[in-house]
């Protein structure tokens, strides 16, 4: 292991024998019995698709949009995050990468491209309920948010277990070795996970998790 990983490995041992955490306003320690019964990221809404005239244009990720290729806009979610769209009524559902931001008419909450829309059977209707459901893991970016009550290496991680430790990275700045301290995130918050203010500043609000060495 790396000399930093060592040093932060250190730290946070020192951290844990300070005495049990008082996690802050909302945050759930999941006990053992529950863990593994947390279920993943799940967010339900109405779902369009984009109509005739965009191939061609380029995205807010600045890719050419290509209708043919499985895509979707999102308004907060990073660019390269990858979803299971599902829609409600039928079952059907598609795999999609986001690469573009959006929608931005009333209260939908993506926007998908022609062949995910016909992969899930919205493309008459235009428009869809359907379920989001994250599937990013290790080695993905996932979107991260702050919170002021963390300690400096202390996260919450959905779908993540109290206790484990990880490596986070992002573009900007990395790895850093972390204790997950909860994994229950309001879907309001619009993150995967939860960092410190200090991390936050360090890490920005797209991070990677290493793969274990």
């Amino acid at each position: 292991m790396p000399r930093r990983h060592v040093l932060l490995f250190s730290a946070l041992i020192l951290l844990s024998a300070c005495g049990p955490r008082i996690p802050g306003v909302g945050h759930v320690i999941v006990p053992a019995a529950a863990q593994g019964e947390v279920p993943a990221f799940a967010r339900e809404g109405v779902a369009s698709w984009y109509g005739p005239g965009f191939a061609g244009r380029l995205t807010a990720s600045g890719e050419v949009f290509d209708p043919g290729q499985l895509t979707a806009a999102h308004r907060t979610l990073p660019f390269n995050t990858h979803l299971r769209v599902t829609n409600v009524a039928n079952g059907r559902s598609v795999v999609v990468r986001i690469n573009d931001r959006g929608p931005f008419k009333g209260a939908r909450i993506i926007d998908l491209s022609r062949a995910a829309a016909d992969r899930i059977g919205m493309i008459g209707s235009g428009t869809a309920t359907v379920r989001l459901e994250p599937l990013n893991g290790v080695g993905d970016m996932l979107a991260a948010a702050a919170d002021e009550s963390l300690a400096r290496y202390d996260v919450i991680a959905r779908g993540k277990r109290a206790g484990e430790l990880l490596l986070l990275s992002s573009a900007s700045a990395g790895p850093v070795l972390v204790r997950v301290v909860g994994n229950q995130i309001a879907p309001e918050a619009g993150a995967e996970l939860l960092l410190s203010a200090q991390l936050i500043r360090e890490l920005g609000s797209s991070v990677r998790i290493e793969p274990a060495r």
